[in-house]
């Protein structure tokens, strides 16, 4: 495991992303009041920023486990693998 807890691959922010990835930021910001690490991650890429967030919307939505329950489960799993979540 590193010790070196910075990223390999720099986070983009808001201000450094395309318009249509911003706007996904925007709606990530709205809806859980900060953009995952994940996405800023991915955002250097935005086809695959913006496919993954249209492939987890109804993934981690309501189901046959309630949304709250998976992000629950996904903090869970974070901690157990000394991840930031």
């Amino acid at each position: 495991m590193r010790k070196d807890k910075r990223p390999r691959i720099p986070m983009l922010e808001r201000d450094q992303v395309s318009p249509e990835v911003g706007a996904l930021y925007d709606a990530l910001i709205e809806q859980r009041g900060v953009v995952p690490n994940m996405f800023k991650t991915i955002a250097h890429t935005p086809a695959l920023a913006l496919g993954f967030a249209a492939f987890l919307k109804p993934l981690m939505g309501d189901g046959a486990l309630p949304g709250s329950y998976k992000e629950l489960i996904a903090t869970r799993v974070a901690v157990l693998q000394d991840c930031d979540y």
